[in-house]
């Protein structure tokens, strides 16, 4: 099996394929970027998740649990007023944005991403290309 870019468009414009990247190989190349990828994304999200719990646990729930309780002695953790100054008395949209942001990327990537790592053996592996069908 030969393959070039002449007859890869061949095949498109005979409307053998719907697209270029179903009649390209998957080389090495491919998949060692794809497995950094994954690999990358893996180690991101075990660290947002571990930011997640810090925060939550240093920051979001004792202050939450200072406002519902009426507590007018609760101060922010040190680091909280060398960031925001020390006239910073209640957590702002922003910070639950953050923290809501960084929740929602890191379960997208916990259910769409790490889920399907590069390193399990695809149809395309016994020498077939899995879109052939």
């Amino acid at each position: 099996f030969s393959f070039s870019f002449s007859s890869c468009m061949a095949m498109v414009e005979g409307n053998m394929v719907n697209d270029v990247e179903d009649v390209l190989p998957d080389n090495l190349f491919i998949r060692v970027v794809h497995g950094i990828a994954w690999l990358l994304t893996v180690l991101l999200t075990a660290v947002s998740f571990g930011f997640i719990c810090y925060q939550l646990y240093a920051l979001y729930i004792p202050y939450s649990k200072a406002k519902l309780l009426g507590d007018t002695e609760y101060r922010f953790p040190e680091y909280f007023y060398r960031v925001w100054g020390n006239d910073a008395v209640d957590l702002t949209s922003e910070h639950w944005g953050y923290l809501g942001a960084c929740t929602l990327v890191t379960f997208l990537s916990v259910k769409y991403v790490v889920p399907y790592h590069p390193f399990e053996r695809r149809p395309s592996d016994s020498g077939s290309h899995a879109k052939a069908d």
